[in-house]
């Protein structure tokens, strides 16, 4: 569980993120997933390349693997990151969609 603290300073730097454009350079299906995120497999990650020239490694969401080819166009969205329990602080985070 990460603290309130450590999640709110997270949460500050989502909007230099937030609404990117690039594009797909590679990207593979996850079947086994990390601690925390098993109940997001299968899922897909994409190292995505934006406008500006920099990469950054994402995941991929509101998408099926036949729309999935190098040089997809995607932008950036906020969704949940992980599953948390009652007690805990819902953590957000930058995702990829294509578009």
């Amino acid at each position: 569980m990460s603290s309130p603290v450590t999640v709110w300073r997270h949460h500050k730097n989502i909007r230099n993120y937030l609404r990117k454009k690039g594009k797909i350079l590679v990207w593979t299906k996850v079947f086994n997933a990390p601690a925390g995120f098993e109940h997001e497999a299968p899922y897909f990650v994409a190292i995505v390349k934006f406008e500006d020239g920099t990469k950054m490694p994402l995941q991929l969401v509101e998408c099926e693997e036949k729309d999935l080819k190098p040089n997809r166009k995607i932008i950036t969205v906020v969704r949940k990151r992980g599953k948390v329990s009652l007690d805990e602080v819902i953590e957000y985070g930058i995702k990829a969609k294509p578009i």
